[in-house]
């Protein structure tokens, strides 16, 4: 029941998703930060896992020899796949599912994004394990998320299940997962009306590849 609601909730903002201003740019400081950690040499095999309308998908494309853009909402992908097929972007692919009641069993990647989705993940242990085992040994898995913030960055906390993440916290999960640590930092500030002004929100980004035992 609750996953089928919060499916429901972003179903219905679909449609209007991409209007907003501030949404292309806190991707295109995500997909700059990507576009970095793959370099000039290779491309990859991507997951966009959270790829809603495909705001990173779509940038990420001309980069990569093929995407799997993975989302709970059906009506996001819909958007996602009617702007591909209308890019004429026929290397993408979309895939309603849900990592955390199940794997993509036999599928590898050079590069898993998980982009302003984490927060929306009740078992982030579990996804990031998930997350490991569909990942090449040379690749990478690259998070952007919030900090961790006091509540009031989402007006509708339907589907909210983290206020954001200690970096802390978040780093030791993901060596718990079995990933080794190679960068972090801050790619944007999302700035929304405060009771006493402008509030910003600070986003994270890290990357991890596979801990060799």
């Amino acid at each position: 029941m609750r996953d089928a609601l919060v499916a429901g909730h972003f179903d219905s903002k679909a449609v209007g998703w991409d209007a907003d201003a501030g949404k292309h740019e806190l991707a295109a400081d995500i997909v700059r930060a990507v576009q970095r950690e793959i370099g000039g040499s290779i491309r990859p095999r991507l997951l966009d896992y959270g790829a809603g309308t495909g705001l990173c998908s779509m940038a990420l494309a001309p980069r990569c020899s093929s995407i799997l853009a993975v989302d709970i909402s059906s009506g996001m992908l819909s958007r996602l796949e009617q702007q591909a097929r209308a890019a004429e972007i026929c290397h993408l692919k979309t895939l309603r599912h849900d990592l955390c009641t199940g794997p993509l069993d036999g599928m590898r990647f050079d590069v898993i994004l998980c982009a302003m989705t984490l927060h929306h993940v009740r078992n982030t242990g579990l996804l990031l394990r998930r997350f490991r085992s569909m990942l090449e040994p040379e690749g990478f898995l690259a998070i952007a998320d919030l900090d961790q913030e006091d509540g009031s960055f989402h007006t509708d906390p339907t589907g909210v299940e983290h206020k954001g993440f200690s970096r802390d916290h978040l780093v030791r999960q993901m060596m718990d997962a079995g990933f080794t640590l190679v960068s972090m930092e801050t790619v944007h500030r999302v700035e929304k009306p405060g009771r006493t002004g402008p509030q910003r929100y600070p986003v994270f980004f890290t990357t991890g590849r596979m801990r060799v035992s």
